[in-house]
């Protein structure tokens, strides 16, 4: 198909020098609301980078800064939001700087997103078609009749069968896997170069969900497209994703690639949530959980903002907060514990224990 998503770009993704290419750069990102609790900090200086064609999981409890992140980065924090702060850089251009109107150029064409629940990001009122008609017409110089042809050939290629009927459809006809295919259609009509999937399989049952984690790794493999994947599921985050970055609190405590996390990971917080996850050959059927919840962004912690449910906590992580550092071995940290250097988490979980007698 002309236009399909299948020859849309070039799929190198290495520069003349062998080199990745850098996709995206955000550099000490700040987003924040108003609020009658005053001022809220959602988002306090992130910095991160995707490359060509990478696949980037961000994990973290709900109310971490996940999706402020991904809004932010897609130009849509509106009043009483704002981003305050930081830069955001897609390829060449610095999208905070940008007018509406220039951003609007960029928002569907280069850079898309799947929001976590279709059924409310789709207008219930148009029909599937219209949806993704509206953005091929807005980016793209085509007839009505090249329109729909596009617009019924990208319902086929995300796996929607009798597209030519579904093209008619209203969303509320749909079931939800069906809905989160038609949501990826609209992303990918343009072939953006950046695909920013948020929750993309909340509320699926399992089977659905791996049609639509396998169809976004054919559309990392065939397109070169980079996904920045938001989930609080970390076997979903496990099987797309290169690198991992852990939030928590609104800041990034951690950052590495997918195998080092998942091995040996470098935070109190990122174990933790290791623990809480089953596990399928766990003989000892034990499940943990980290304790307290998650702080109110409009009254943060002293000190590290994750020492009050941290167990290896000590006195200098309640009064002065880490600074994100970066490891020998590549990774990030925001803890005291590995500012000498690399800590094994287990053993130190084991030397605490034996000195406090457990």
């Amino acid at each position: 198909m002309r236009g399909g998503i299948t020859d849309l770009r070039s799929k190198d993704g290495v520069n003349a020098m062998g080199a990745k290419q850098k996709l995206l750069e955000v550099r000490h990102l700040q987003t924040q609301f108003r609020t009658e609790h005053g001022l809220v900090k959602s988002v306090d200086d992130v910095s991160f980078r995707i490359d060509a064609g990478e696949v980037l999981g961000i994990v973290g409890e709900s109310g971490c800064g996940k999706s402020v992140t991904s809004y932010s980065i897609m130009g849509l924090i509106e009043a009483p939001g704002e981003v305050a702060g930081g830069e955001i850089w897609l390829e060449d251009r610095e999208l905070t700087k940008l007018s509406r109107k220039q951003l609007r150029k960029i928002q569907g064409k280069e850079m898309a997103m799947i929001f976590q629940e279709p059924l409310t990001s789709l207008n219930p009122l148009l029909t599937v078609g219209l949806q993704i008609s509206e953005v091929l017409s807005r980016h793209k110089k085509l007839s009505k009749r090249e329109v729909k042809e596009q617009s019924i050939e990208m319902l086929r290629q995300v796996g929607i069968p009798r597209p030519e009927k579904i093209y008619h459809s209203f969303p509320h006809e749909l079931s939800g896997g069906m809905r989160q295919r038609v949501m990826i259609a609209i992303a990918l009509s343009c072939g953006p170069k950046l695909l920013i999937a948020d929750e993309p399989t909340t509320a699926l049952d399992v089977t659905i969900q791996a049609q639509i984690l396998k169809l976004m790794k054919e559309l990392r493999d065939n397109l070169n497209t980079s996904i920045m994947l938001i989930t609080h599921d970390l076997g979903v985050v496990a099987e797309m994703a290169d690198r991992v970055i852990v939030m928590y609190a609104g800041q990034i405590v951690e950052e590495g690639n997918v195998y080092d996390i998942y091995r040996t990971p470098k935070h109190p917080y990122t174990k933790g949530l290791m623990n809480s996850t089953p596990k399928l050959h766990d003989d000892k059927n034990t499940l943990e959980s980290i304790p307290g919840t998650v702080p109110p962004l409009s009254n943060m912690p002293s000190g590290c903002r994750f020492h009050p449910r941290c167990p290896l906590a000590h006195d200098q992580c309640a009064k002065e907060a880490p600074a994100l550092e970066k490891l020998k071995s590549g990774a990030q940290v925001r803890c005291w514990l590995h500012q000498e250097g690399e800590v094994d988490l287990h053993e130190e979980f084991k030397r605490r224990r034996t000195a406090i007698g457990g």
